[in-house]
């Protein structure tokens, strides 16, 4: 069946919801009846280069209260002040994404077996242990560490909303009286600033390898603790030492939730990868 052209209809009823319209909008849904003028080149380009000015000043602002300001972005919107500003959901996922895609190149991959035995005190007994399970299974030592690694850096992606929930555990143990969905937001914004300070020291690791760094890490840390004390603060309304003290619980909180949320994806892996056929 050929659609009708523009220039023939006459809507008198929302083509999205059958409402009557009244007005250039409608007042049920806010869909917006075609219009012949939108088809035109002139509106085309016009309502594009609105688009990507819209988008990027959106992104822009977002990302200068998230940094500049802690807190702010949990604060507006739990006042209802939405739509200036990337939505948290959609702004984590983002960010996650660039984490995600900087931390599993070669040379700096994290979710990647042979940097954890690398690091680990009992690396080489589970080194000979992978081994053993890649002999018996006719296959090499390598392809057996590529299986695992494909399989844990699929469950990061699949339970990436895990450490959001839990970091939101700890929010709610210090903060009673809130909903649980306000500390979702909250963690969503803090664990967006956390990520994305992570996807800056990835320059670090690219340029001088990935290997334990005392000094960055304790860097990392402060910017944690001097970040969530400010936000704490202005979502909270929590001052002086309360405040310092919750964040202290919380930059615990939120490196625990990033140790369970690595090893829990990692272990679901080994499970996935050595299981019998």
């Amino acid at each position: 069946m050929t659609a009708p052209s523009l220039h023939e209809q006459q809507l008198h009823d929302c083509p999205e919801c059958n409402t009557a319209l009244v007005g250039r909008y409608c007042h049920e849904c806010g869909e917006k009846p075609p219009d012949p003028h939108d088809l035109t080149l002139k509106h085309f380009f016009h309502h594009g280069l609105h688009e990507l000015t819209h988008v990027d000043s959106k992104i822009f602002r977002t990302l200068r209260m998230l940094i500049g300001s802690p807190g702010a972005l949990t604060a507006d919107y739990l006042a209802g002040r939405k739509q200036r500003y990337v939505l948290p959901l959609r702004l984590f996922l983002v960010v996650f994404a660039l984490n995600f895609f900087l931390y599993t190149r070669p040379g700096v991959a994290l979710y990647d077996i042979r940097f954890i035995l690398s690091a680990s005190p009992q690396g080489k007994g589970l080194e000979a242990r992978f081994e053993h399970s890649a002999e018996k299974r006719h296959i090499t030592k390598d392809e057996l560490f590529k299986q695992l690694n494909e399989h844990w850096q699929h469950n990061v992606s699949l339970f990436q909303l895990g450490d959001v929930f839990f970091f939101a555990v700890f929010l709610a143990m210090v903060n009673r009286r809130r909903y649980f969905g306000e500390h979702l937001i909250f963690s969503l914004h803090v664990l967006s600033f956390s990520f994305l300070f992570g996807s800056v020291t990835w320059l670090y690791y690219a340029r001088f390898g990935f290997r334990q760094n005392y000094y960055l890490l304790a860097i990392s840390l402060a910017v944690l603790l001097l970040y969530l004390w400010r936000a704490v603060s202005k979502v909270y309304a929590t001052t002086g030492g309360g405040a310092l003290l919750r964040a202290l619980f919380l930059v615990f909180g939120l490196e625990l939730s990033r140790m369970f949320f690595i090893s829990f994806t990692m272990i679901v892996a080994m499970i996935q990868t050595l299981r019998p056929h």
